[in-house]
């Protein structure tokens, strides 16, 4: 990340007359439980001077659309695995870096030890969600408990089912829970690193792409994410 953050202001320099191509927007695709943070970070001052398209969607779901042709710039995932499998198959596009490290929430408990009970728990599909792999991953820890598991599409759609009342818990990343639930320890569950890229687009120039990339590295974004709910890469 430092080796990131070294070359962020030269890159600045070099983007005070740039846009992207025609006044296009930067296209984000981004994995659902980091969207609504992208947005706050977004509102505040940034240095490229591109419009940003977010588009947000579970990690597996956004690594399938960009090998099929998806038109995005960037890829923020929520896990290492989806965009290495985008960068290896591809070649051309940058390597993917660590942006943030995850944790999860249990919503709706005042014990952890009630996951070891019944209820019903909104996960996101482990499928194609990171999240919802290391709250498999946490339920391992209670394999008498009688939860009927409700799969969201997404880490945010978990979230919904649970602030719409339909289910009576859930396992969701600290940055959407905002505090309300109990932190699941990180010796529970592999850790969630979350990495981006920057995509190959043969109609731009993908300055833009990697100036937002640099942002989102620089210590004045990687503190303000500490805040929202999320830890620093292991690597840095």
């Amino acid at each position: 990340m430092r080796t990131y953050v070294r070359f962020f202001y030269l890159y600045l320099a070099s983007l005070a007359t740039i846009s992207c191509a025609d006044g296009e927007p930067l296209r984000v695709g981004v994995a659902a439980n980091f969207a609504s943070t992208l947005e706050s970070l977004l509102r505040g001052q940034t240095p490229f001077t591109a419009n940003v398209s977010i588009s947000a969607a579970a990690t597996g779901v956004l690594a399938t659309q960009i090998q099929l042709g998806a038109p995005f710039d960037v890829f923020l995932g929520a896990d290492e695995s989806r965009p290495m499998k985008v960068f290896t198959a591809q070649p051309g596009h940058d390597k993917p870096t660590c942006y943030a490290q995850g944790s999860l929430m249990l919503l709706g408990a005042s014990t952890l030890e009630e996951l070891n009970g019944a209820g019903r728990l909104a996960i996101a599909n482990p499928d194609i969600a990171p999240y919802g792999r290391a709250a498999t991953e946490i339920l391992t820890r209670f394999p008498n408990n009688s939860m009927k598991i409700i799969k969201g599409a997404s880490a945010l759609q978990a979230y919904q089912f649970y602030a719409s009342g339909n289910v009576d818990y859930a396992l969701v990343p600290a940055s959407l829970a905002q505090e309300e639930g109990l932190l699941v320890p990180a010796q529970w569950h592999r850790p969630i690193a979350q990495f981006g890229m920057v995509l190959q687009n043969p109609k731009k120039l993908n300055l833009e792409a990697r100036a937002f990339m640099l942002w989102l590295l620089s210590e004045a974004v990687q503190e303000q994410l500490v805040e929202m709910g999320y830890e620093r890469c292991q690597n840095d």
